[in-house]
């Protein structure tokens, strides 16, 4: 009879811990999709008022020059960062460098350093990876003398 009740006691208690690590999991996930739904849901807006400004007949370049910044590097070459530097590229302000975490097999018509490098200076670098400014920006702060701002504030304050 004792082998039987720890037999049932066994089987009782791999169930529950199998429940709870699975539950565990799936909360994982849930909690993972749902970051990643607010990274896109944050780059929809941002996206959204950047064409509204588009629409307005306005331009990135102006926020830009309102704060006087001439020299520009944009940290980040995925699609925000490419979007960014097509706006720059044919203006008076010069993008002196981009910052990539995988440099080496990103293609860019500007100089692309790995965040690990030295940069060079600038008056400005642009994140755009807005999700994440706040560990890059203090990864990289004691790096750099200039300032280092979000294209998200960019694009909201322009």
């Amino acid at each position: 009879m004792k082998k039987g009740t720890v037999a049932a006691l066994s089987a009782i208690i791999g169930a529950v811990a199998g429940a709870a690590g699975s539950g565990y999991l799936s909360g994982k996930q849930i909690e993972q999709k749902a970051g990643k739904v607010d990274k896109f849901k944050g780059y929809y807006n941002m996206l959204n008022q950047w064409l509204v400004l588009k629409q307005e007949g306005r331009s990135l370049v102006d926020y830009f020059k309102s704060n006087h910044y001439k020299t520009i590097a944009i940290y980040g070459m995925g699609e925000m960062g490419n979007r960014l530097y097509d706006e720059l590229k044919n203006s008076d302000l010069e993008v002196k460098y981009a910052v990539d975490q995988n440099a080496a097999s990103t293609y860019s018509e500007l100089d692309v350093i790995d965040k690990d490098d030295e940069f060079g200076s600038v008056d400005v670098m642009v994140i755009t990876a807005t999700f994440a400014f706040d560990e890059i920006e203090e990864e990289i702060s004691g790096k750099v003398n200039f300032p280092i701002i979000s294209l998200e504030d960019v694009v909201y304050e322009a």
